[in-house]
C-alpha cells in the first residue's frame, strides 16, 4: 500500500475516533486502539508499510513533548524538582534493570540488550493518557504535577536508554563507563543546547515584536516548526535532541505578562487552538498504530514462535511487573516524604490509595510505542534484528493493558467530587438561563419603537439562532433533555396531522399551487424560526420516494449554501403567493403546538407543564416572526399581537404586499451588526446573572469564553 493511502486511512481513523467518542464508555486512547485493530483486520496490507525510525522520532515525539513543556507549570515543576528527577532518572534506570532481566528469562530467544531496549521503551509515561480520562478522574494538584514533570524528563531518559540499548544490540559491544559518559554528555549536553537555543528564538521573538512585526500566522509557523528545528540541531551536534525540546519549550513557554497586547494574546489563542489539533492527531495516530501491531501476536513468523496464550502471559507479567516498580518505589518516596510532615502523592490519609492511584495514572501511551517502531530491522552484520516484531508486539500489549488498567481502575480510586463532576452540567444550565434572558431583550427590542425598521428582519433571523441554541441545551439537559424531546415529539404528531388536514384544504381550494412547493416554503420557514433536525422536515413519511425527495432537498439546501454569500438566509423566489400562502400554513400548525402545549401546561405533572410553558415561549414568538413578514409595511397590521390573525385565514380576501425581498435585503446587509450586539447582551446577561447569583464565577468563565470565540468569527 501506498505512503500516502496508509496516511490518510490513519487519519481517517482518528477522526472516526472523535465522532465515536461522544457515544462510547471507554476513553478514548482506547477507542483509538480498537479501531486501528478493525482497520488491521478488515485491511491486513496496512502492516506492510514501514516508515523510517529516526522520522518516526522527529515527526511524533519532538512535536509531542513540546506541546507538554507549553501546558506545563515551569514554577511548579522547579518547586518538585527533586521528585520528578528520581521518577524520571532513578526509576527508570531500576524498570529497565529489572524488566529487561525479566523479559530475557521468560524469553531466552530475546538477548539482553534487546530486553533492556523493550524496557527502555516502556519507562515513559503518557500524561495525555490520563487527561482523556480527566472528566472522570480527580487527581491532586501535587499528583498532577509530579505526572507532567515525570513525563516530560522520562521520555528523554527512556529514549536515552533506548538508544544505548538498540546501540549494544546491534553492535553487540557494551561498555558501562563508555555509557555513563555517553549518557552525562547527551543528557547535560541535551539540556544546555535546548537552554540556549530557546532562549534564543525567545529573543529574536522579542525583537521582531518590538520591531513591529506580529503576524499571527507566521508566529504561529515559527512555533510550530521550532521542536523540529531544534530536535534536529542538537542532534546533529551528538547531544540528546529529545532534552533540548524539553529545555527550548519550557524556555519558550514562559508566561507573558497579563494583558501585554490584543496581539499576543491573539496569538496565544491561536497557537493554542492549532496545538489541540496536532496533540490530538499524533496522539490518535499512534494508537491507531498500537491496534494495528496487535494481530501480530498471531500472525506466524512474527510471534518468534510463541503461542498466544504465552505472548499474553508474557505481557501481563510485564505490565504488572513495571507498575510493582512504580508502586515501591512511590511507596519508599512517599514513606520518606510523610516521616518529614510532607507528601508525595496525595494529602490523604490512605497512603497505599493515594500511591496505587499514582501508579496507575502513569500508563503507558504514544511515546512508548513511538520509541518501539523505531527498532533497527538489522544489526551491523546484516542480520535481522533479534525479534523485533515480537518485542513491538509485547510493547502494544503492555500499553493497551495499562491503558485498560488507567481506564478502568482510575474512575474508582480518584473519583471525580459532584462538584467537580457536575461542572458540564452547571455550564448547561447557565447557557439555558443566559440564552433565555438574551432572547428576552432581544424579543423587547421587535417591539421597541426605536428600533429602525430596517434591522427588524435581521433581528428576527438573530433570534432564529438563540432559538436553536436554547433548544439544542434543553434537549442535551440529562435530567430534562429526553422528557422535552418526548414532548417535541408528541407536539410534533399532532402538527402531522394538522398538516394532512391543511393538504387536503390547499387540495381544495389552491390546486394550482403545487403542494411539494408549498411544503418545501412550510419546512424553510420552520427552519427559518429555530426547527431543527426531523421537527423542521415536517410531512416526510417514511417511505423510499420521500426520502429520496428529503435527500435531494437537503442537497438543493447545501448547494444554495455553497453558492450563495448569504446561504442561510432563503431568497425568495418568483412565486411570492406559494411563500405567502406556505407563511399561513405554518402559523396554523404554530398554533396546533400552542393548543397542545397549553393542554400539557394545564396537566397535573408539574415537572411536564414546566417544560410546556418553557416552550410555549419560543412558539409565540415563532407565530409573531411569520406574522411580521407577511404583514411588514400593510396600514393597519398588528404585528406585536396575534389577535389580528383570524382562523380560518381567507387568502382571497386578503391583499398581499409582503415586501419579501425587500426584507431578505436588509436581512443580509445588516445580519452581522445585530448578531455582534446580540453577543453583547448576552455578555451583559451573563455579568447580571452571576452578580445575582444564579451562575457562579467557574461557570461564567466557560460562558463568556464561548462568546468571545464567537466574537472572533464575526470579526474574521
Amino acid at each position: 500500500m501506498e505512503t500516502l493511502e496508509f496516511v490518510l486511512i490513519v487519519l481517517s481513523c482518528v477522526a472516526l475516533s472523535s465522532v465515536l467518542d461522544k457515544f462510547s464508555h471507554v476513553s478514548l486512547p482506547v477507542l483509538q486502539v480498537a479501531i486501528g485493530l478493525v482497520i488491521t483486520l478488515v485491511a491486513p496490507s496496512v502492516l506492510e508499510v514501514r516508515i523510517d525510525a529516526e522520522l518516526f522520532l522527529v515527526l511524533f515525539i519532538a512535536p509531542l513533548l513540546f506541546n507538554e513543556t507549553r501546558e506545563a507549570d515551569p514554577k511548579a515543576l522547579w518547586n518538585s524538582r527533586a521528585d520528578i528527577l528520581s521518577l524520571a532518572i532513578g526509576l527508570v534506570v531500576a524498570s529497565v534493570l529489572t524488566l529487561g532481566y525479566a523479559l530475557n528469562w521468560l524469553v531466552p530467544s530475546i538477548p539482553l540488550a534487546a530486553a533492556f531496549a523493550f524496557a527502555a521503551a516502556l519507562g515513559p509515561t503518557d500524561a495525555a493518557t490520563v487527561t482523556a480520562l480527566r472528566s472522570s478522574v480527580c487527581l491532586t494538584e501535587r499528583q498532577r504535577t509530579l505526572l507532567s514533570g515525570e513525563s516530560l524528563i522520562n521520555d528523554a531518559s527512556g529514549v536515552v536508554a533506548f538508544q544505548f540499548s538498540v546501540a549494544a544490540a546491534v553492535t553487540g559491544a557494551f561498555s558501562v563507563t563508555a555509557v555513563l559518559g555517553s549518557f552525562a554528555l547527551l543528557f547535560v549536553g541535551g539540556i544546555v543546547v535546548g537552554f540556549f537555543v530557546g532562549l534564543l528564538l525567545s529573543l529574536l521573538i522579542g525583537m521582531l515584536r518590538r520591531l513591529g512585526f506580529e503576524d499571527v500566522t507566521a508566529h504561529v509557523l515559527y512555533e510550530v516548526l521550532t521542536p523540529f528545528l531544534v530536535y534536529l540541531f542538537a542532534e546533529s551536534l551528538h547531544v540528546s535532541g529529545i532534552l533540548a525540546v524539553v529545555a527550548a519549550g519550557l524556555v519558550i513557554a514562559r508566561p507573558a505578562p497579563r494583558l501585554s497586547s490584543p496581539t499576543a494574546a491573539r496569538q496565544r489563542l491561536v497557537s493554542d487552538s492549532f496545538w489541540r489539533v496536532i496533540s490530538f492527531l499524533i496522539n490518535g495516530t499512534v494508537f491507531v498504530f498500537l491496534g494495528m501491531q496487535l494481530p501480530l501476536a498471531v500472525t506466524p513468523g512474527l510471534n518468534g514462535g510463541l503461542g498466544l496464550i504465552e505472548i499474553v502471559g508474557i505481557v501481563l507479567t510485564m505490565a504488572l511487573l513495571s507498575h510493582a516498580c512504580r508502586f515501591l518505589w512511590l511507596y519508599l518516596m512517599e514513606l520518606l516524604r510523610r516521616k518529614r510532615g510532607q507528601h508525595l502523592c496525595g494529602p490523604g490519609k490512605d497512603l497505599v490509595r493515594d500511591v496505587l492511584v499514582t501508579t496507575i495514572a502513569g500508563a503507558k501511551g504514544a511515546v512508548t510505542l513511538s520509541i518501539a517502531l523505531t527498532l533497527p530491522y538489522t544489526v551491523d552484520s546484516g542480520a535481522a534484528f533479534p525479534q523485533r516484531e515480537l518485542i513491538i508486539t509485547i510493547t502494544a500489549g503492555v500499553i493497551l493493558t495499562t491503558l485498560l488498567l488507567a481506564d478502568s481502575l482510575l474512575p474508582r480510586l480518584a473519583p471525580m467530587p459532584d462538584s467537580e463532576g457536575n461542572l458540564q452540567e452547571r455550564v448547561r444550565e447557565g447557557s439555558i438561563a443566559v440564552l433565555s434572558a438574551t432572547l428576552g431583550e432581544l424579543r423587547a427590542m421587535m417591539s421597541d419603537s426605536r428600533i429602525e425598521a430596517r434591522y427588524i428582519p435581521a433581528l428576527r433571523l438573530t433570534i432564529t439562532r438563540y432559538s436553536s441554541r436554547l433548544l439544542f441545551e434543553r434537549i442535551s439537559t440529562p435530567e430534562t433533555g429526553p422528557e422535552t424531546l418526548a414532548i417535541i415529539r408528541d407536539t410534533n404528531t399532532f402538527q402531522e396531522a394538522r398538516l394532512k388536514e391543511l393538504h387536503l384544504r390547499h387540495l381544495r381550494h389552491h390546486d394550482e399551487t403545487p403542494w411539494e412547493t408549498i411544503l418545501e416554503d412550510i419546512r424553510s420557514i420552520r427552519r427559518s424560526v429555530g426547527y431543527i433536525g426531523p421537527m423542521a422536515n415536517i410531512g416526510t413519511r417514511t417511505d423510499g420516494n420521500s426520502r429520496l425527495r428529503m435527500l435531494a432537498s437537503t442537497l438543493r439546501r447545501t448547494l444554495h449554501r455553497l453558492w450563495s454569500p448569504n446561504g442561510n438566509i432563503r431568497t425568495i423566489s418568483d412565486d411570492d403567493r406559494a411563500y405567502f400562502q406556505a407563511c399561513i400554513y405554518a402559523i396554523e400548525l404554530e398554533y396546533t403546538e400552542i393548543e397542545r402545549l397549553n393542554e400539557i401546561a394545564a396537566g397535573a405533572d408539574s415537572r411536564r407543564a414546566e417544560i410546556a410553558k418553557n416552550l410555549l415561549v419560543e412558539h409565540e414568538s415563532a407565530v409573531e416572526s411569520i406574522w411580521s413578514r407577511i404583514n411588514i409595511g400593510q396600514e393597519g397590521a398588528d404585528t406585536g399581537r396575534q389577535s389580528s390573525y383570524v382562523l380560518p385565514y381567507n387568502l382571497d380576501s386578503h391583499e398581499i404586499a409582503p415586501r419579501f425581498r425587500e426584507q431578505i435585503a436588509h436581512a443580509r446587509e445588516y445580519a452581522d451588526d445585530v448578531d455582534e450586539n446580540a453577543l453583547r447582551i448576552e455578555l451583559d446577561q451573563i455579568i447580571r446573572l452571576q452578580s445575582e447569583g444564579t451562575i457562579d464565577r467557574e461557570v461564567a468563565t466557560k460562558l463568556r469564553e464561548n462568546v468571545y470565540y464567537l466574537q472572533m468569527a464575526y470579526s474574521e
